[in-house]
């Protein structure tokens, strides 16, 4: 599996910026469909011969929510290293993946997780990390609007800066050392 590690690092910073502002876009628009709580793995299609336009997908991936965080994070690394270190092979991963990428020409961009209440705000909270290190954290009510929204680099989005947030509060949770480790494992 390919990674986009090395290619962001090669990114300027205005060019970083609207770059992740292009993930951030997606994982809140893909936040308000349907979805099961769970891993969350970003994957960024190259432009088809002749063309310029990439895309971005993701593919889920069940977590064990019945246990520790710890042993979380050994279960799904356990079952990475098992399938080829590819979270798009994994047993019970989303497979809508194979009708865009069949070839599995996509860079892997990061890991995410989604957690979906079923009670008042928040409806559904999404934390992630791509693989330069830039973390996101946002929660969307019951009317799938963003009522927090956390990045922890530049981010463009929609042709506006957003805010950083330099310590986004988050990721000092037992949830986002779990997303953490797997991105560090497959970056």
């Amino acid at each position: 599996m390919r990674t986009l590690t090395a290619l962001l690092g090669r990114f300027d910073e205005d060019r970083a910026a609207r770059f992740r502002g292009l993930v951030l876009g997606q994982l809140v628009r893909a936040a308000r469909g349907p979805h099961d709580p769970g891993l969350v793995h970003l994957f960024l299609m190259p432009p088809k011969p002749g063309q310029t336009k990439f895309s971005i997908y993701e593919t889920n991936q069940p977590l064990n929510l019945e246990v520790p965080v710890p042993e979380a994070i050994r279960q799904a690394l356990h079952t990475l290293h098992q399938f080829e270190c590819d979270p798009r092979i994994v047993p019970g991963a989303d497979q809508a993946w194979r009708a865009v990428d069949a070839q599995q020409t996509a860079f892997y961009l990061g890991t995410g997780a989604r957690f979906a209440y079923s009670g008042p705000n928040p409806a559904a909270t999404t934390i992630a990390r791509l693989v330069d290190h830039t973390a996101f954290y946002f929660s969307l009510d019951e009317w799938q609007r963003p009522v927090v929204l956390q990045v922890s680099a530049a981010t463009i989005l929609n042709d506006e800066p957003f805010p950083v947030t330099r310590e986004v509060r988050a990721t000092r949770e037992p949830p986002f050392v779990l997303v953490d480790t797997i991105v560090g494992f497959l970056r």
